[in-house]
């Protein structure tokens, strides 16, 4: 398990919700993490980093043995929120949020290919669709 996998970046507490639960239900309330303040909306996380017991328990994180939060890069609470909700709204079984159209581009494209790939394209893409495919 890496820092990328859908399991490492699962919170602890972070609950399920019952399957049997209507799809409005769901869409306010899937992946909602709550902290130890009790809000009553989600709360933004603005950390690039995140505190840990031990070096022991910072190693263990990153070699993605104990589930959490790593690096604000990888995820962080907020996005994993908004991931989770996204998810429920299409009916799936997990999504990922990216920070750009191109990340998202480069993601989709590289997860699906491998050295000596041929990519058929039309000529017109956008914008530096052509640089990532070429």
């Amino acid at each position: 398990m890496t820092p990328f996998d859908r399991e490492s970046r699962r919170m602890p507490d972070q609950k399920t919700l019952p399957p049997d639960l209507r799809l409005e239900t769901r869409l306010v309330h899937e992946g909602t993490l709550r902290s130890q303040f009790g809000e009553a909306s989600e709360a933004l996380f603005l950390t690039q980093g995140h505190v840990y017991a031990s070096a022991e328990a910072c190693e263990a994180r990153f070699a993605g043995e104990e589930p959490g939060f790593i690096y604000a890069r990888f995820s962080n609470p907020t996005v994993a929120m908004f991931e989770r909700r996204m998810a429920a709204l299409e009916g799936a079984e997990a999504a990922r949020a990216t920070a750009s159209g191109m990340a998202a581009v480069t993601a989709a494209l590289v997860g699906q290919l491998r050295a000596g790939d041929h990519v058929v394209a039309a000529r017109a893409l956008f914008g530096a669709c052509c640089y990532v495919i070429e």
